[in-house]
């Protein structure tokens, strides 16, 4: 096997993390109140161990050198499936309804909206700027919004699924009132117009240096 497609393997390895996690969340959907609390765990680690591996295959690529076309193209998209199908979940009023509605729709679906338009604002400006022969990496904004949003579901999945007692941090339980919630929401969508402002900002000044 080429050393240089590890990195891929990762990545794709990512992916079906993220579709069993989605699978998970699906079967949540319909199941009973108590139900969904056994089930969520599970949503929990298939989703922590799809995160991980998005930490892993940038490092290993940049570490040995083994970064390619296949995976320039392929992570970016794995993660917007990774974070924009978690929250259409968290989005979907049915999700979670237990101890008193606690939850309900805990992302609404405006927000979802939003992150969608800012990633395909995003994606067609990245395409307009390397179509002109630039380069147009991910900066700082973009991986801490894709950190924190990543944070976010996993807080929402973990709270609900008791995940703090199974690893004996109960005081994480404060992540289960709404109020805290409604913080982490705001941070991922004030980071979210951040990072979109600052690449278009980024994308309009190499343009504006570029011959049409």
């Amino acid at each position: 096997m080429n050393l240089k497609q590890i990195p891929n393997l990762i990545t794709f390895s990512r992916l079906l993390f993220a579709m069993a996690a989605f699978w998970v969340l699906e079967q949540m959907r319909f199941a009973p109140a108590d139900g969904q609390v056994s089930l969520a765990p599970w949503a929990f680690w298939f989703y922590a161990a799809a995160s991980l591996t998005d930490f892993l295959d940038g490092y290993i690529a940049r570490k040995y050198g083994w970064v390619t076309s296949l995976g320039r193209v392929a992570d970016p998209v794995v993660d917007k499936v990774l974070t924009l199908g978690a929250m259409a979940y968290l989005a979907a009023g049915s999700f979670f309804h237990q101890e008193g509605d606690w939850m309900r729709q805990v992302m609404p679906v405006w927000g979802v909206v939003l992150l969608l338009a800012r990633e395909f604002l995003v994606t067609a400006l990245r395409g307009l700027v390397e179509s002109r022969g630039e380069q147009f990496p991910a900066d700082g904004f973009g991986k801490a919004k894709m950190a924190l949003q990543t944070t976010y579901i996993l807080v929402i999945l973990g709270a609900f699924g008791r995940v703090p007692d199974q690893l004996g941090l109960s005081f994480l339980y404060f992540l289960r009132d709404p109020w805290a919630q409604a913080l982490l929401f705001w941070l991922v969508i004030g980071l979210t117009l951040i990072s979109g402002a600052n690449y278009c900002l980024r994308g309009a000044k190499i343009l504006s240096k570029v011959e049409w």
